[in-house]
């Protein structure tokens, strides 16, 4: 009878240990995850649109003098290409402000989810043998919200980049453009 009692603590003991270890390895992943999203979160933060109103008002404002002064007669090609490019990088600036939102509140989701499937392994609730797809699914949103990050970021870079080349030329022509409409009045 003794026997029979300690082989079943031993077999208990030893499906609790594996038990353990696998909890041990799902908190692992979790971790790995969150330091993940942790990255996401911080590249974001440091790369988000700040002056994104004040530069949004500075292009309106060009855009709207040529709108408003400029004879379609009276420009040559080149600057016609570079007014078409500065009307396309004000129309980007909306959608990269959104995905700048979009990926906020996705890392604050996110988050949110990891920490909860971490206090469902952590105390052994829900359906254990689904671990493994909940961390496999969530590894996969992570990684959705790195792409989504670096696509933001080429985004960001261009309009920016767009934006540097042609807003001091643009302004000058537009303000040109003002006081000879100005000196005809």
């Amino acid at each position: 009878m003794k026997t029979l009692t300690f082989c079943l603590f031993l077999l208990g003991f030893t499906f609790s240990a594996c038990v353990d270890l696998k909890k041990d390895e799902y908190t692992q992943r979790i971790t790995k995850l969150e330091t993940a999203l942790g990255k996401i979160e911080h590249k974001l933060l440091f790369n988000k649109l700040g002056s994104l109103p004040e530069l949004k008002r500075q292009t309106e404002a060009v855009e709207l003098r040529i709108k408003n002064y400029l004879v379609l007669d009276t420009i040559d090609l080149i600057t016609g290409k570079k007014i078409q490019a500065y009307k396309i990088m004000i129309k980007n600036w909306t959608p990269i402000w959104k995905q700048f939102s979009q990926l906020k509140d996705g890392i604050k989701e996110e988050s949110r989810t990891l920490k909860n499937l971490r206090k469902d392994i952590e105390a052994g609730a829900g359906d254990r043998a689904s671990y493994e797809q909940y961390l496999l699914f969530e590894k996969n949103k992570v990684t959705q919200l790195d792409v989504l990050l670096q696509d933001y970021l080429r985004l960001k870079k261009e309009n920016l980049q767009t934006y540097q080349s042609l807003h001091k030329d643009l302004n000058l022509f537009s303000l040109e453009l003002l006081r000879k409409h100005n000196l005809r009045q």
